[in-house]
């Protein structure tokens, strides 16, 4: 089996698959119990807090912990606003979770406006700059982008809106950039930051959003006051420790196969143009994680290369798993592909747990399914 699929998601480290058991069989207690062993729960997850907030460079009480990075973008942008109205600017090629929220604010009243984004993913900054007024209250642009590796300049965006739209919180939904690229998001000058567990070798479940002290949360979820009163739940301490965990292992490991990754990812590339026509390169090298190889083909669909492939025992994505059975069309007309190209959208993604074979492995299985898919359609 190739797996080729982990900007969807990541299989679990060994050593979070053990600290979650502990917390879910030997140390289950609820946090907000005051017996002895609820307390070591109480503990683990404070001690958690802080190895988020350390790797993130915030203090620990910046830290809510979530369900997961949609929740987090979803806390951030429909319970941080405190006026009413102004405008939201969102970058053209947001996750869902995001995008789906900017529509929310729309019919709250709010004035939307989408940020253009470069063939890659990324936001066009001089496009953006001329969005920016003074009566923005909200900018959400995410660091890396989901569908394609694209990463965005965030201390760039962030200087912009400062000087042009003073008033303004910042959010970056950054799932795809955490554990990947190092985040600190004091020198960012972010206002709020989104984190998940899953696509760092976590388990499911579990997230976290940086929230500056300066910013005042409404609750997302009522109940007994966890999180500050802003996500109440009993607090998921097994994924929690866990995450944490997989925050510590991560970035050693990740910049220990870098070179490997790097070299993979052009080899892979340069196979996939020699031997495939009508071919696009989304995922430009320089400007995208190189863990990301995401393409568009003229003439085929994607769904059916994934079904061929995935009985070849390789798993790549179509895009992103939260939009992947929709028919939503909006990622390949902000990339400004041709319309023959929609379909024929594939991302490939790879993680610290690939060998340095797979990538292209899993494109030379991809060419012969694209050449046998187009014979095919011929007759």
């Amino acid at each position: 089996m190739i797996y080729l699929d982990n900007a969807a998601t990541t299989r679990m480290y060994d050593e979070c698959a053990q600290i979650a058991d502990k917390y879910n069989r030997e140390l289950y207690f609820n946090p907000s119990a005051r017996y002895r062993l609820a307390l070591k729960a109480e503990e683990a997850v404070k001690k958690a807090r802080a190895v988020i907030a350390a790797k993130l460079g915030a203090d620990e009480g910046e830290i809510y912990f979530t369900a997961s990075g949609s929740e987090a973008d979803n806390i951030a942008l429909l319970c941080s606003l405190r006026r009413k109205s102004g405008r939201v600017i969102v970058g053209a090629a947001e996750h869902s979770a995001v995008y789906q929220c900017a529509c929310e604010l729309e019919r709250r009243g709010y004035e939307v406006v989408f940020a253009p984004v470069t063939r890659c993913g990324a936001v066009d900054i001089a496009a953006f700059s001329a969005l920016l007024t003074a009566d923005t209250v909200l900018v959400s642009v995410m660091h890396v982008c989901n569908e394609t590796g694209a990463v965005n300049d965030l201390k760039a965006i962030t200087s912009l809106v400062r000087k042009k739209s003073p008033r303004a919180l910042v959010h970056s939904d950054g799932v795809q950039a955490f554990g990947k690229l190092p985040v600190n998001v004091r020198a960012l000058d972010v206002d709020l930051y989104s984190v998940s567990g899953h696509k760092i070798h976590a388990p499911k479940g579990v997230g976290a959003l940086y929230a500056k002290k300066s910013v005042h949360l409404s609750p997302f979820v009522f109940g007994g006051g966890q999180e500050k009163g802003v996500r109440s739940a009993t607090e998921n301490v097994a994924g929690i420790c866990a995450f944490a965990k997989a925050a510590e292992l991560i970035y050693p490991r990740v910049d220990g196969c870098a070179e490997g990754t790097e070299k993979g990812r052009a080899a892979a590339e340069e196979y996939l143009k020699e031997n495939i026509d009508d071919i696009v390169i989304i995922s430009e090298r320089g400007k995208c994680l190189d863990t990301f190889l995401s393409l568009a083909v003229k003439g085929v669909r994607g769904e059916v290369l994934v079904h061929v492939l995935d009985d070849m025992g390789i798993m790549i994505g179509t895009g992103s798993a939260c939009s992947s059975h929709s028919s939503n069309k909006r990622i390949p007309k902000v990339l400004g592909l041709d319309e023959e190209y929609w379909d024929g959208m594939l991302r490939l993604s790879i993680s610290d747990m690939n060998a340095r074979s797979d990538l292209l492995e899993g494109c030379k299985a991809l060419v012969d399914a694209i050449k046998a898919e187009r014979k095919y359609a011929k007759k």
